[in-house]
C-alpha cells in the first residue's frame, strides 16, 4: 500500500456484466459498473427513503478478474474493497476524469442472498505470480468437488420473508 492511498469498501449492485479488457496472453483484467444507493429511514414519515445512486467503475486484475468474469452477473448484490483512484485521459483535446475502484476483493453480499464457494487449486503457479503458461482466459480452472462448499439440503431453498415479518421478530 502506498502513502495516502484511499482504501474503501462499497456495497452495491452490479450495473453491468463484467467485461474482459486486454488481449489474450496479457494480464487478465475485467471491468464493470457498480451502483450504490444509500437509504435511510425517515421516522417522521415512517418510510425508507433513497438518496441518489453513486456509480463507480470497478477494475479487477489477474485471478480476481478471471473469477469475477466467471461468477458475477449484472444485478448481483456485491461488496467490493480496494483502492479509489482517479483515471485521467484526453479526448479531442478535452480532459476527462473518472473515479475507479481498483478491487482487492469482491464478494456477493450475503445479507441479500445465498452463494456457494469453490476453492480453485491449480497445478501451475498462480496467475497473481505472473506465471508463464496457458492463457488464463482460455484455460478452465480446476476445482475439487470436496472443496466446494454448499448449503445443507435443509437450508438450500431460499427463504422468502417480508420486511415487516423480519423486523417483527
Amino acid at each position: 500500500m502506498s502513502i495516502n492511498e484511499i482504501k474503501t469498501t462499497v456495497f452495491g449492485f452490479m450495473g453491468t456484466q463484467p467485461t474482459r479488457l486486454g488481449q489474450p496472453g496479457s494480464t487478465p483484467v475485467c471491468s464493470f459498473r457498480l451502483g450504490s444507493t444509500p437509504a435511510y429511514y425517515d421516522a417522521a414519515a415512517g418510510v425508507w427513503k433513497r438518496k441518489s445512486t453513486t456509480w463507480l467503475t470497478v477494475k479487477a486484475f489477474r485471478t480476481l478478474a478471471v473469477n469475477a468474469l466467471a461468477c458475477l452477473h449484472k444485478g448481483d448484490p456485491v461488496m467490493v474493497t480496494g483502492s479509489l483512484v482517479t483515471e485521467e485521459w484526453t479526448t479531442d483535446g478535452q480532459p476527462h476524469s473518472s473515479l475507479v475502484l481498483i478491487a482487492d476483493g469482491i464478494g456477493h453480499d450475503l445479507a441479500r442472498g445465498q452463494d456457494t464457494f469453490t476453492r480453485i487449486r491449480s497445478s501451475s503457479a498462480s496467475i497473481d505470480e505472473g506465471a508463464a503458461g496457458p492463457d488464463p482466459w482460455t484455460t478452465p480452472l480446476a476445482s475439487s468437488p470436496s472443496e466446494t462448499a454448499s448449503a445443507s439440503p435443509a437450508s438450500s431453498a431460499p427463504e422468502e420473508v417480508s420486511v415487516e415479518a423480519a423486523n417483527a421478530g
